[in-house]
């Protein structure tokens, strides 16, 4: 046990000792944002509400509209579920094609130029029409949660690139992720701990903010 616990302070600690990165350090018109399930099932209310998740509505929304405002791209995944959506069976029922749930929150939803995309499971990646990015260096993600749908996202599309030597930069602030907390089932600092340091160590750059 003793060991456990110190190699969670290590992973702990290999975060806190992260930088951030300034948006001048970008290229932002080869930069593209992805926003993941900033919706009113997960950020405002329904079964799979969180308010670590509603925390995050208005740092997203600052810089989303900091970045339309440099024409940066812009794109939100949003859960959009059919009561026959196999994904049901594994989490409550949420985030329905007809309700509210499924809709992106007004603070994010109204930004100028966002391109919102309908997701029926967590992997954004499978709705993607274009998987190469031709002409984007830098890919930044937020939003939620952090080891389901940010994760899988991420990996899957750093594994993508790997697999097709496809060279990109994924980005991941911390400061701008997070995922729910249900006591011990489900501690939201465990989790963010262990699937940020997984990131890392897949080859994304996760980092602590983005500074305006």
């Amino acid at each position: 046990m003793e060991n456990l616990i110190k190699d969670f302070k290590y992973l702990k600690d290999n975060l806190n000792n992260l930088n951030s990165k300034n948006l001048n350090e970008l290229d932002l018109e080869k930069t593209i944002f992805f926003i993941v399930d900033m919706n009113n099932g997960f950020a405002k209310k329904g079964a799979l509400y969180s308010d670590r998740v509603e925390a995050l509505i208005n740092p997203i929304a600052n810089i989303a509209r900091v970045l339309a405002n440099k024409n940066c791209d812009i794109i939100a995944f949003t859960d959009s579920h059919t009561n026959d959506s196999i994904e049901l069976r594994s989490y409550p029922k949420h985030c329905l094609v007809d309700d509210i749930e499924s809709d992106v929150v007004d603070e994010i939803k109204n930004i100028n130029g966002i391109k919102i995309i309908p997701k029926n499971s967590t992997n954004g990646f499978f709705c993607l029409e274009d998987k190469n990015f031709n002409g984007i260096e830098n890919i930044i993600v937020v939003g939620d949660c952090t080891d389901i749908c940010i994760y899988q996202f991420v990996v899957t599309l750093k594994a993508y690139f790997n697999q097709n030597n496809i060279d990109k930069n994924i980005i991941v602030p911390i400061e701008l992720v997070d995922t729910y907390n249900i006591d011990k089932l489900h501690n939201a600092e465990i989790m963010n701990t262990v699937f940020l340091n997984s990131m890392i160590q897949n080859g994304i750059e996760v980092i602590k903010n983005i500074e305006i």
